[in-house]
């Protein structure tokens, strides 16, 4: 989980764009993770909102779709993600047949022919995974140190 300041960087956002898009006024598209429960606690950001939202922002920034149109696309791309480890999303694409409706393909073939809008996940997995907020003295080692001699 991420507070705002990490959520905002992350999905691409500026802080007042992700406190408009994830709040309760008129353009509140999604909501945190855990919201904000009173002074000092702030509200929590998952890996799938931030994915989300950054799918929402290449939909407002690159096709000029307005926010509230696409709340319903964008709540049901959030619940596909809920459902899918992260690691398998790495050759996933979201489809939205319209602006009410969210899939997810791993099969570029499977892209109905109609027109809809495809938007791949793997840039944006890249720069969630490559861009989490972790020093070396955070991670956790894979193997325990071994001295090594010839």
């Amino acid at each position: 989980m991420f507070q705002a300041a990490d959520a905002a960087r992350l999905a691409g956002l500026t802080p007042h764009q992700l406190r408009e898009w994830c709040g309760t006024g008129r353009r509140g598209i999604l909501q945190p993770d855990v919201p904000p429960a009173g002074p000092g606690r702030h509200a929590l950001y998952a890996w799938q909102t931030l994915l989300a939202l950054r799918v929402l922002h290449v939909l407002h920034t690159q096709f000029g779709a307005e926010l509230s149109t696409w709340a319903t696309a964008i709540k049901k791309l959030r619940g596909l993600l809920s459902k899918t480890p992260f690691p398998s999303l790495r050759s996933v694409i979201a489809v939205f047949p319209c602006c009410s409706e969210a899939v997810l393909l791993d099969d570029i073939k499977r892209v109905p022919m109609e027109g809809c809008i495809v938007i791949p996940l793997a840039s944006h997995l890249v720069a969630l995974a490559t861009d989490l907020p972790l020093s070396r003295e955070e991670q956790l080692q894979l193997l325990p140190p071994m001295v090594v001699s010839r």
